[in-house]
């Protein structure tokens, strides 16, 4: 269970200042929300931290090793699913071990035994096209994690995801998260899912981005699965709220 720390990072794209000078921190085993208004960086500072792309200035720090424009390190999920028409779904899953330099067949057996604990038992041979969207995004899901499972980045992995099948997956989610616990960093645009999914929520501002508000949330990912029902939630949402400016 590493610790993250982004330190000091600022980036700019196309002449315009995106990132001002960002600070955060992901502890070992937190679950971490980002939120912020659209276009004001935070897909920018995934790729930063993911390697993808190197700040102007500043560092990133895992465990207090300097990994600044280093790939390989963490696990990147986009927000589509971006899984290969052409492969079952076992193939799919199975890219990062390939990459990693183990035969295919190896690599297909040693993804289809995380199928039951990712609950896509039975669908190892079915293609893309053939499952639902929540599906999707757990075989998604599970390819992100056989690429490295203690450093997740997901980058609003349900946002298109029906109201029902969205909460369906953040509970599915919770229980993963339970099981192997690793480390996350999580872009959404949705107060409710930060405030149900993260232990800690960053809120960005517009561009140049900084920290506008760091708030710990005392009643995320509850066992019953009404974070509202706790008698701090309105208070620390409408903080959240007022700092999204909304």
């Amino acid at each position: 269970m590493p610790e993250i720390v982004v330190e000091g990072i600022s980036k700019t794209l196309g002449g315009l200042l995106t990132l001002g000078k960002i600070n955060i921190k992901a502890g070992a085993g937190d679950f971490v929300g980002i939120l912020g208004p659209s276009g004001c960086g935070k897909s920018t500072l995934f790729n930063i931290i993911s390697g993808l792309l190197r700040p102007d200035r500043g560092r990133v720090l895992i465990d207090g090793r300097d990994v600044t424009g280093r790939t390989g390190r963490v696990s990147y999920m986009r927000q589509k699913d971006l899984l290969l028409p052409s492969l079952n779904i076992v193939e799919n899953v199975s890219i990062p071990l390939v990459l990693k330099g183990m035969p295919k067949k190896q690599a297909c057996a040693e993804a289809a035994a995380h199928f039951k604990q990712f609950g896509l038992a039975g669908f190892e041979k079915y293609y893309p096209r053939q499952l639902s969207g929540g599906m999707r995004q757990r075989a998604a899901m599970l390819r992100t994690y056989l690429f490295s499972s203690d450093i997740l980045l997901l980058d609003e992995p349900f946002a298109a995801l029906d109201a029902i099948t969205k909460r369906k997956m953040q509970a599915w989610l919770i229980d993963v998260f339970n099981m192997i616990n690793p480390t996350v960093m999580y872009i959404t645009h949705d107060v409710d899912e930060a405030l149900y999914l993260c232990d800690r929520i960053y809120v960005l501002s517009d561009c140049p981005t900084d920290v506008r508000l760091e708030i710990r949330v005392p009643f995320c990912r509850p066992p019953h699965g009404r974070t509202i029902a706790h008698s701090e939630y309105g208070a620390i949402r409408d903080k959240v709220m007022e700092a999204l400016e909304i």
